[in-house]
């Protein structure tokens, strides 16, 4: 198959597509843990980290929609993948809401229950009703600067591919680093059998443009690749990082793509966790950031202390204190 990009015309009218859980869930925290207790394999990347469960929730969806709401011109609908879930707070009879069961979308059984990442979203072009044009957000990206839909595109409808500044992975992946890294490292590994050896740098975590046909051009270009990362229910040394890594990168070698070089002090990723005064931090220097986009990770493998979530929902609020129209009138906060 060969990837061929549709006529130029106006970008306009995109959705929105959010993948999200509440991992403080107890119900859906044990189910999850059935699910890996009946898994035999041995090749899954820091799988304690991957499935601790945290006291409570950052919130982070609801802050997400009010950046969204506030800043994003253009968009259309907004799909919202989950699994069993929703948050108390949701309008889910809003006209621009699609909420979507995971298990609507995969379309192999044997891939579901799936608490891996990668592998939900390599169905994502299996979205009912969604625009062939779209963008990824996660959960814990948020907009600071008024932004529109095109400008995650080129003016020919090529995907903007915003690069990083750090390399990404090279060698062996081990059980010991993160599923990210492990990812990275199958990706580079097949991109240089495919195009040459090259040192590639990683793409920035914020949110992604993309494009249902090159999604399918994709997993039909490396169906191994889409098969092992959607065949691991959690993140693994088997996985490939697909969307966030691969499929930008062959969107550049078939031409389907913009790159964006990095700026030398420009910073996209935060971590909020248990140290009061590195929070502080993060929340000053995003205070003062120029940048349109960021992401604030929840630190992984801990459990972070009341006290710096509701600092973390004070910043947000502080942020981002307008209810988007996508929350319900009496839903607080």
């Amino acid at each position: 198959m060969r990837y061929r990009r549709g006529p130029r015309e106006r970008i306009c009218d995109i959705d929105v597509v959010y993948l999200w859980s509440d991992p403080s869930d107890l119900h859906w925290a044990e189910r999850r843990q059935q699910v890996l207790d009946g898994e035999n394999r041995d090749d899954f990347c820091r799988i304690g980290i991957q499935t601790k469960r945290p006291t409570n929730s950052l919130d982070e969806l609801r802050y997400s929609l009010r950046s969204v709401d506030k800043h994003l011109k253009g968009v259309r609908l907004i799909h919202i993948v989950v699994d069993g879930q929703l948050p108390e707070w949701l309008d889910v009879d809003h006209p621009k809401v699609r909420v979507v069961e995971a298990r609507d979308i995969i379309t192999n059984p044997d891939h579901y229950p799936n608490y891996n990442t990668q592998a939900i979203e390599s169905y994502f072009f299996n979205i009912p009703g969604l625009s062939d044009r779209f963008i990824y957000f996660n959960d814990d990206f948020f907009l600071r600067r008024e932004m529109d839909v095109g400008d995650f595109y080129a003016s020919d409808g090529l995907i903007r591919v915003r690069l990083g500044r750090a390399l990404s992975p090279k060698g062996v992946p081990t059980a010991e680093e993160e599923g990210d890294s492990a990812g990275h490292k199958n990706v580079n590994r097949l991109l240089d059998s495919c195009f040459g050896k090259h040192t590639r740098l990683t793409v920035m975590h914020r949110p992604y443009a993309h494009n249902k046909l090159l999604l399918e051009f994709a997993s039909e270009r490396f169906p191994e690749a889409f098969e092992a990362t959607r065949a691991s229910r959690f993140r693994s040394t088997s996985m490939y990082a697909l969307h966030s890594f691969l499929v930008p990168y062959l969107a550049c070698h078939a031409g389907c793509a913009d790159l964006v070089p990095p700026k030398l002090l420009e910073k996209d990723m935060f971590c909020w966790g248990v140290s009061s005064s590195e929070n502080s931090r993060v929340a000053a220097r995003i205070g003062r950031m120029k940048g349109r986009a960021f992401c604030i990770q929840e630190e992984r493998g801990v459990d972070i202390p009341k006290g710096e979530i509701e600092h973390f929902l004070q910043f947000m609020a502080e942020l981002f204190p307008e209810p988007s129209q996508f929350e319900l009138s009496d839903s607080g906060n």
